[in-house]
Formats: structure tokens, C-alpha cells, sequence
């Protein structure tokens, strides 16, 4: 009887080229031409392994989400620790931007938030797996406003939302929009305000 040469690192391989193809496809042909084929295309494996591994076309692009959560998450992490005030969050979200625009995940990105809107299934797990990095975010408004006449007043959940749904706005906008100084002028009119803010918080400031 022949051995099972399979190993414990075999799935997970297979997993992250799924997941690759599916990140592709999402790229190149948007959430409209997505489908068990499509992505098998372009990772060139057998569709059946979508399945076999994920159920569904629906749960690989939460597990897609997921995995990129977690990537900005373990990227950004260090920065976000460093920053001290709201215009150093906004930067980081321009640096976050600026680097993922170039790698081509933000029209990836759009896609799958464009996706979401259609399935309560697909919405919840994709907002699920933006955790990662929306409790960063948390994590971060809640320092800054630690010490400040503010804390406590302003609700720090809805200013995690707010930041949030700032950021995944200007992705949604530069993804229908190739002109990436669209981007360029919303993030300065952002910088612009944080500067406000932070001058607000200051201690002393009315």
C-alpha cells in the first residue's frame, strides 16, 4: 500500500494559493466575474479545491478579507503603537493607502465591499474580518483621547467608525476613480482637519 506522502503543511499551501487566486481574480475582474472557475484560472488548480477547502465562493472571499485584515494588522501594528496624535493616524491610514494602491489590493478591496452589499452571509463575515484592524484603530483613538478633557465624552466606538468609514470611503472612491490625486486631496483635507482636532485636544484648549 503506498504511504500518504501528504503533510501538515500540504493544506495550508494549498489555502494560501486559493486565496492568492481568489485576491487575483477579485483585481482583474471584479466581484462581477467571480466565480469557482474564475478564480481556479487564475490560481490554475482544480475549482473543486474552493470547495473542498472553504465550502463556498462566499466563505473563501471572507476567509480573503480575513487574510488581508489580518496582513494590514500585522504591518501597521508597530506604527499605530507610535502615534501620538490624530494627524499621525491619518498618515499612517495615507501610508496604508498609498502602499496598497500600488499593489493593486484597494480595486481588490472595493470589489469585495461592493460584493458584500448583495448577501447578509458575505456582509457580516467580511465586517467581521475588518476587526483586526478597526480594533487597532480603536485601540489608538482611545489612547489619544486618554488624559484630554474628551475622554469619556466622546463615544470612542463611534470615532473608530467614523475613521473607519472615512478610510474605506476614499478606497471606494479611488477604486471607481483610476485618478489617484482624488486620494491625494482627500487625505490632505483630512490632515488638515486632524490638525484641528488635535490642537483641541490639547490640555488647556477650549
Amino acid at each position: 500500500m503506498p504511504s500518504d506522502t501528504r503533510t501538515p503543511a500540504t493544506a495550508p499551501s494549498t489555502r494560501e494559493r486559493i486565496l492568492d487566486a481568489a485576491l487575483a481574480a477579485l483585481r482583474d475582474e471584479g466581484i462581477a466575474g467571480i466565480s469557482a472557475r474564475s478564480i481556479a484560472r487564475h490560481g490554475d488548480f482544480n475549482q473543486a479545491l474552493i470547495f473542498y477547502h472553504f465550502g463556498s465562493v462566499d466563505a473563501l472571499l471572507v476567509a480573503v478579507a480575513r487574510s488581508e485584515s489580518e496582513r494590514r494588522s500585522a504591518l501597521y501594528a508597530e506604527a499605530l503603537a507610535d502615534v501620538d496624535s490624530l494627524t499621525g493616524l491619518v498618515a499612517v491610514a495615507r501610508r496604508l493607502h498609498d502602499e496598497e494602491f500600488q499593489a493593486g489590493t484597494v480595486a481588490a478591496l472595493t470589489q469585495m465591499l461592493a460584493g458584500a452589499v448583495g448577501g447578509e452571509d458575505l456582509a457580516q463575515g467580511v465586517r467581521d474580518a475588518f476587526e483586526p484592524w478597526t480594533a487597532l484603530v480603536g485601540a489608538t483613538i482611545d489612547r489619544l483621547l486618554d488624559g484630554t478633557p474628551y475622554a469619556g465624552l466622546l463615544p470612542a466606538a463611534d470615532l473608530t467608525t467614523a475613521v473607519a468609514a472615512l478610510f474605506l470611503g476614499i478606497e471606494l472612491l479611488v477604486g471607481v476613480d483610476p485618478d489617484a490625486t482624488a486620494g491625494d486631496s482627500l487625505f490632505a483635507t483630512m490632515e488638515s482637519v486632524a490638525r484641528l482636532v488635535d490642537a483641541l485636544l490639547q490640555p488647556g484648549a477650549r
